[in-house]
């Protein structure tokens, strides 16, 4: 969100916790004080404006820091920050959360709300603080129009952005954003903090507790990506995709019911489109049909792409045995979603593509030498590939490397064009300056079905953490515990920063599994019938209608999950409307998830209750033809929708299972 400007008079901030230590001086004086790793430089009393439309009781400022604590590129930029004061005034605060955003490129205080409900349960006694790292939201946010609207490739327009920051480009370490961070945190007086990260969030917590370990009471790692450890070719990806889909395909009966090896399906399309392509027209996330080509890399990318919300997932295996049985619009339609996403461009406030860049090109490990001339990096990166294709040509199986780089699901060639930085910068993953973790309480979060944040890769950090703790959460995607309507992985974290131990993981027992999708009927003759009930017509074609109605119902819905939107497309005609957050409203306009069976109504998804309901109207022809109610509990393992009402002129009342 974009700040409103407000009339509030600025004040000396004061939270309640001590402020030991700390000079007065200018903005220029404060800036020219570089922060030595574990070492937080001294600074004034931070001048701050009241900023309720952020958060209630928000407190915003900045404090000012050097662009180069070297001094070899002039100049300042304010450190943006909004803290929100515990809200227990009467007795002085115990502490305060620190939560960093991901990317990287996305302004923490843009994502204000979401970590004031994670630690909701904690802010009475506790101040939330958020801190913008340089480069984004209110921290002087890198603005690279050919990077943030990408036309062509990735590497010139990265090169274009590079030049248009100049000798700022190399200034957007993680270790300078973990050297801003601890100016803020000291500026304040609030530490020692408990800090939250959530994916890339991790990798710069992960860079602070290296640099700034006297400042942490605890730390938390969602969705954790090691800083060293693990090379470019990030070989843990491809094993957790399989792991994944099986582990999906296992425990939703939808899935599981059809027999067989739901990755063998997989790999056997996979060779079908290498060498036949499946093309056709359909709706994408931005509420469009688009022309769209399913090939090797583009499999690699959708199912990757499955990672951030739960639909690809749901529906992969379904998309996968209607192409090979001739429907091929199910996995054109996940490909589309993948391609033309919903939810417009970011304003660059909010996210900067550029950010993203810079700090790629400074601190994840490349294929190539990054002082390097650009031609000579492109030589050692084809050099790299090379190598590996005849050494471990299976690293990305089932995909070969080149259908997996081409995917677009990797950086690989983002920085071969990106100008090499001066001595004072050498880019390399920044490691603890002392070689090791210091001992802080950390609690390690991975999603089962992740694939960018691995487990493997979650496990890899708990290991470099000498009091780390590992919690993977069943059916979790990337990141688990903001948004977490479940009350499972949000609470281990509130837990754990509350008491500096690992809080019973009991919850994760509870968790359901992730739900397949029906199969894909084209007609509703192909439907599998639901169950009648007592009272019930008998008739398998209206009860082939009522399955293809609930299905129709749960097809919709998940469309707000992949969309990002409010109104779309049907998979094969009508349109959808969704209004709501933790309350879904979604409304079918003759939605078609069969060619025959048009449904109108409105589904109503109370997702943190897991409740779903929906009131349909059937307009297609004879059976086909009525008004039926469906309710289900989306979270209870395998279980049916009750539907009742009447299609033909009969009534209908039987069970099916849930989409």
């Amino acid at each position: 969100m974009t700040l409103r400007a407000t009339r509030s008079r600025p004040v000396l901030l004061a939270v309640g916790l001590a402020l030991a230590g700390t000079t007065a001086g200018t903005d220029a004086a404060l800036a020219a004080q570089p922060v030595r790793a574990g070492q937080p430089v001294a600074v004034a009393s931070v001048r701050t404006t009241a900023c309720p439309d952020v958060l209630d009781r928000a407190r915003c400022g900045t404090v000012r820091r050097a662009w180069d604590p070297t001094g070899a590129v002039p100049g300042s930029l304010g450190v943006g920050f909004v803290l929100v004061p515990a809200s227990d005034t009467s007795r002085p605060a115990l502490g305060t959360v620190v939560a960093i955003e991901g990317g990287p490129g996305y302004a923490t205080t843009s994502s204000a709300q979401a970590y004031a409900d994670l630690f909701a349960p904690l802010l009475g006694r506790r101040n939330l603080l958020l801190v913008d790292q340089r480069g984004t939201g209110r921290s002087a946010p890198v603005d690279c129009p050919e990077l943030q609207v990408l036309e062509g490739a990735y590497a010139p327009a990265a090169a274009r952005c590079a030049r248009r920051l100049g000798p700022r480009a190399h200034l957007f370490g993680s270790d300078l954003a973990a050297d801003d961070l601890a100016a803020v945190v000291t500026a304040l007086g609030v530490g020692p903090i408990d800090l939250y990260g959530d994916s890339y969030g991790t990798f710069l917590a992960q860079t602070f507790a290296g640099r700034h370990p006297g400042l942490l009471r605890t730390l938390t790692l969602d969705a954790a990506y090691p800083t060293f450890g693990e090379d470019a070719w990030y070989d843990t990806q491809a094993p957790a995709l399989r792991s994944a889909m099986a582990t999906a395909c296992r425990r939703s009966p939808w899935c599981a019911r059809q027999g067989g090896s739901a990755l063998r399906r997989f790999d056997r399309l996979l060779g079908e489109v290498r060498t036949h392509p499946l093309r056709g027209t359909a709706p994408g996330a931005d509420g469009a049909r688009h022309r769209v080509v399913v090939d090797a890399p583009t499999l690699a990318y959708v199912a990757f792409n499955a990672t951030y919300v739960p639909t690809t997932y749901r529906e992969l295996d379904a998309a996968v045995r209607a192409a090979r049985a001739g429907d091929a619009l199910p996995l054109l339609r996940l490909a589309a979603e993948a391609q033309f996403p919903g939810g417009g461009v970011d304003a660059v406030e909010d996210y900067s593509e550029g950010l993203d860049a810079a700090v790629t090109c400074r601190d994840y490990p490349q294929l190539f030498d990054l002082t390097a001339r650009p031609a000579a990096r492109r030589a050692q990166l084809a050099a790299a590939v090379a190598a590996k294709e005849r050494t471990d040509p299976g690293v990305y199986a089932p995909f070969t490397i080149d259908e997996f780089l081409d995917s677009g699901w990797t950086y690989v060639d983002w920085c071969t064009d990106w100008p090499a930085p001066p001595a004072a910068y050498r880019p390399r993953p920044p490691r603890p300056p002392g070689g090791v973790y210091a001992p802080v309480p950390t609690l390690v979060l991975s999603g089962e079905l992740d694939t960018i944040t691995t487990p493997a890769e979650g496990r890899l950090v708990r290991s470099q953490f000498p009091r780390a703790t590992w919690v993977q959460i069943p059916a979790g995607l990337h990141v688990t515990a903001v948004g977490d309507l479940d009350g499972c992985a949000s609470a281990i974290v509130v837990g754990f920063v509350r008491t500096t131990r690992t809080p019973s993981t009991a919850c994760t027992r509870r968790l359901a599994p992730l739900r397949t999708a029906p199969p894909f009927w084209r007609t509703r003759a192909a439907a599998v019938p639901a169950a009648p009930g007592r009272h019930s017509t008998t008739d398998r074609a209206r009860l082939r209608a009522a399955s293809v109605a609930v299905a129709t119902a749960g097809d919709a819905t998940a469309r707000w999950w992949q969309t990002f939107e409010s109104e779309g497309l049907g998979l094969r005609g009508g349109t959808w409307a969704a209004d709501g957050d933790e309350v879904v409203t979604v409304t079918l306009d003759r939605y078609r998830f069969s060619t025959d069976v048009p449904v109108s109504g409105t589904v109503v998804w109370d997702r943190r209750r897991g409740t779903v309901r929906a009131t349909l109207v059937l307009t297609g022809t004879g059976p086909a033809a009525g008004r039926l109610t469906a309710r289900w509990d989306a979270r209870r393992p395998g279980a049916g929708a009750r539907v009742t009402g009447t299609l033909g002129g009969r009534r209908v009342s039987g069970t099916v299972l849930a989409p």
